[in-house]
């Protein structure tokens, strides 16, 4: 079969890429998510044949019609290459039990279930028995996030590395059984667990990128959003754990305008120029975090959003509630003890005046030597510190490394003019060199 699963996007006019979406999670449930290839072959003929109707035409309802044509040449496809009996698990069983094809494919394509496709889709290709990078890898790749065009334009490497994880994902699919699915109310949790994982990922390899990749690195954050929004399409997954994930997510999109070479993450947030800042986004992300509510036991979306509000809603960083923020960061290390959130709970020590207990907070984390020959912003930020602490031989020393490991030539020299202030300090200037 020719391949025409990328060919769809020139024909985006004539309904959008929601209504591919749709189309993709239906032929999924039917030809198995293995089969991706396929189903996306499928879309795209699907719409080749729609483009071929004239503009007046089509009727008032394009996804009906869409339907009738995808299911047709699903129909086609299915006994052409001799795949009835080897399709889905769902479809094998109705096939077994008496059911003609039309039926079975009739009552999945019905535009009703289209929604509770797209979720299925999702929980398929976060299945918690995949390897993160591949989970991820289908979230974009389902999403029609990029077209070959794209991909002809990424700068880094680690665009296309994630892209290159699908090449071993039929295998995988297969030895695991993995079907699109929605999971019963006992495995939902765990199921759970790994979509949120996975939806936080994705967008943490888009927002904390400094590379000049920004397209890219925008479309992995904007696929992360579109599916933590259909987690509250559906009553079943709408909890307040999924209302606090996209709290975070909106208030940290809220930030994200022209990012190139900037310090990654929510790390520095100490703008000046908060204008800049998407007021329809931070509005949205506190409206989900009032509807996730505030609950006695936190989990670590819900102290994550409490800790951006902070930032977000103070009018100047100078009223930056920053004991507020350290609180709610000793939390999160009891819920969530990355070495990211380590950074963050120093950072906010050494922003409440306690540059020497922020210091020895991070000499002992279990893990802070292996972090500290070659992570830039570990050797920048103990820069910061002993600065404020007034030690500037060892300020000096460790700003040096960071300069050394910094990953764009714009963090290199904004660490440089932070060394060269050191000096300038000494001659009695109070110029100040910010992130």
């Amino acid at each position: 079969m020719k391949k025409h699963h990328l060919s769809f996007t020139s024909l985006a006019h004539l309904t959008g890429q929601h209504e591919a979406r749709q189309l993709l999670a239906a032929l999924v449930r039917i030809v198995g998510l293995h089969r991706l290839g396929l189903a996306l072959d499928l879309v795209g003929i699907t719409f080749e044949e729609a483009a071929k109707q004239p503009w007046f035409r089509l009727p008032s309802n394009p996804m009906s019609f869409l339907l009738v044509i995808a299911q047709q040449k699903t129909l086609e496809a299915v006994r052409v290459q001799n795949l009835t009996g080897r399709l889905s698990r769902e479809v094998n069983f109705s096939v077994e039990t008496g059911q003609p094809l039309e039926d079975i494919f009739h009552k999945i394509f019905e535009e009703k279930t289209l929604e509770d496709n797209r979720l299925a889709l999702l929980f398929a290709c976060c299945h918690p028995a995949l390897p993160l990078r591949l989970r991820m890898a289908l979230l974009l790749k389902t999403n029609f996030t990029f077209t070959e065009k794209d991909t002809q334009h990424f700068r880094h490497s680690d665009d296309l590395a994630l892209l290159k994880e699908l090449d071993n994902a039929p295998e995988l699919l297969l030895q695991h059984g993995i079907q699109s699915g929605v999971p019963t109310p006992g495995q939902l949790q765990v199921r759970l667990t790994a979509v949120q994982e996975t939806i936080w990922a994705l967008f943490m390899e888009g927002y904390e990128h400094s590379e000049l990749t920004i397209f890219a690195r925008r479309s992995f954050c904007d696929t992360a959003f579109q599916a933590g929004c259909l987690l509250l399409a559906h009553l079943s997954t709408e909890l307040p754990i999924n209302q606090a994930l996209m709290s975070v997510l909106c208030l940290l999109a809220a930030r994200f305008e022209p990012r190139r070479g900037r310090p990654p993450s929510f790390l520095f947030l100490d703008e000046k120029n908060r204008a800049k800042w998407n007021p329809q986004l931070i509005d949205q992300g506190v409206a989900y975090y009032e509807k996730a509510g505030d609950p006695n036991d936190p989990d670590e979306y819900h102290l994550l959003a409490r800790v951006l509000m902070e930032h977000t809603l103070a009018p100047h960083p100078r009223f930056t509630n920053w004991e507020r923020i350290q609180e709610h960061l000793e939390l999160m290390l009891e819920v969530h003890p990355t070495y990211h959130f380590q950074l963050c709970f120093a950072y906010a020590l050494a922003k409440n005046g306690q540059p020497d207990m922020a210091i020895q907070h991070l000499f002992a984390v279990p893990t802070f030597a292996e972090h500290l020959p070659e992570d830039w912003l570990t050797n920048a930020l103990l820069g910061d510190f002993y600065r404020q602490a007034k030690n500037l031989r060892e300020c000096a020393r460790y700003y040096q490394v960071a300069q050394q490991k910094a990953p764009t030539t714009s963090l290199k020299k904004l660490i440089h003019r932070k060394m060269l202030s050191l000096t300038s300090n000494k001659k009695g200037s109070k110029k100040k060199v910010k992130w």
